[in-house]
């Protein structure tokens, strides 16, 4: 698996994630940080994105080998909508933009 890694341009904050097939994969720990929420916070808004049915979790959501939970770029950019707008948005584009030419 290829790494990438995103940095926020309105906060500096950065988030490490890994390219699988279509899909990166980031870390639930940083992408609470990156959206400026705790731990709690952020999985009760993950468990709102998958009620209202913007993300799958048995797509959208896994666990590592190292017992960490593991968000598509999908999650975030649902997770991050309802929480920060803006950052959420840019992050969709650094995805539309970075990641298509990745995946290539």
């Amino acid at each position: 698996m290829r790494s990438v890694k995103y940095v926020c341009a309105s906060s500096s904050r950065t988030i490490d994630g890994r390219l699988d097939e279509n899909t990166a994969w980031f870390e639930f720990r940083q992408v609470a940080h990156l959206f400026d929420m705790n731990l709690e916070q952020a999985a009760k808004v993950l468990r709102q994105a998958g009620a209202t049915g913007d993300i799958e979790a048995a797509e959208d959501v896994r666990s590592s080998d190292r017992c960490k939970c593991l968000l598509s770029h999908r999650a975030v950019v649902a997770v991050g909508y309802q929480v920060n707008y803006g950052r959420a948005t840019a992050f969709r584009h650094w995805c539309a933009s970075s990641l298509t030419v990745l995946f290539r």
